[in-house]
């Protein structure tokens, strides 16, 4: 049986929403007021409350960026990200000079997947702070989404250079390396990225991916087991350690792991087809012929070409 195997892509980190200090012009008693009362009420989760102090701060003094930029900051915690980047380009246009505004839109252009619009903002930014290391990884992340993997590591390595204890840019590297097949580089990244921060399952499990890439299937077990250990709920990691078992023909290992996917989703369509993958190696026409016809009946191409060629 001629298979087709693939190790599951983590997923890249999401970057924390940072609430950058901005030295403003002093304001009116009042106008300060309502913008520490919003700053107050955002840092305790009541994002509508903070915005409507907000509101209230704009209506004193319409030319004051500050809360403009907080205002934008929650919108952008509230996931509305038209008017985040209003609010920004806002503040923008009174304070072109801050680097901040530039990358906090070019963040909700992100999350809007305008990843070129972002490009440009997290570039603007980094005119204005050379040394914005944040603005770089982001500028890396938004470069991966669209496929250009050999200028995202660039900016993954300008970050490492102004922030060498970065975890996330060596881990987002040790993905476009990947993606490179560069997998000896990977590894690498991956390496330093744990070192660094050993709390990231992501780290352990896009590891093994890129150790069994290699044909390495002996360490990467131990390190989708390591990601278990962390999470045990990650699916994607469990997939890939029953797949590695499969490669060293452990298939009734590979058929518990499979099993404990199917146990908290019995729909899972790659699960049933490997699972029938694993029994057909063992033996057992029944029980393969049983999960591909379930994972046919779910979509999967790969499980009804199996039926085809291997069940009545």
């Amino acid at each position: 049986m001629q298979e087709a195997h693939t190790y599951c892509r983590i997923a890249l980190i999401a970057v924390c929403i940072v609430a950058f200090p901005l030295a403003f012009h002093a304001q009116n008693a009042r106008q300060k007021e309502l913008i520490t009362d919003g700053i107050r009420k955002a840092k305790a989760g009541n994002f509508s409350g903070a915005i409507l102090e907000f509101d209230k701060a704009i209506a004193l003094d319409s030319n004051e960026a500050e809360p403009y930029y907080n205002r934008g900051i929650v919108r952008t915690e509230l996931h509305d990200y038209a008017g985040a980047i209003s609010d920004f380009t806002r503040v923008i246009t009174l304070k072109p000079s801050y680097p901040e505004p530039w990358y906090s839109r070019g963040l909700a252009k992100d999350f809007l997947q305008d990843y070129r619009g972002a490009i440009r903002d997290y570039a603007y930014a980094i005119a204005l702070k050379p040394d914005y290391d944040e603005a770089y990884h982001n500028s890396g992340l938004a470069k991966y989404d669209l496929g250009e993997y050999q200028d995202a590591a660039k900016d993954f390595t300008r970050a490492i250079g102004y922030k060498p204890d970065f975890p996330e840019a060596f881990y987002n590297r040790g993905l476009c390396m990947f993606s490179l097949q560069d997998l000896e580089a990977a590894v690498v990244d991956f390496n330093e990225a744990i070192r660094l921060d050993s709390s990231q399952f992501e780290y352990f499990s896009s590891r093994g991916a890129a150790k069994a890439a290699g044909g390495d299937y002996e360490a990467a077990l131990a390190d989708f087991r390591k990601a278990l250990s962390v999470n045990p709920g990650d699916v994607d990691s469990r997939l890939n350690l029953a797949l590695a078992l499969m490669y060293l023909s452990r298939y009734p290992e590979a058929i518990e792991e499979y099993n404990r996917v199917l146990e908290s989703n019995s729909a899972d369509p790659d699960a049933l087809t490997e699972r029938g993958v694993a029994a057909h190696y063992l033996g057992d026409k029944a029980g393969a012929c049983a999960d591909w016809k379930r994972a046919s009946e779910l979509g999967s191409e790969k499980a009804r070409q199996y039926l085809v060629k291997y069940c009545d």
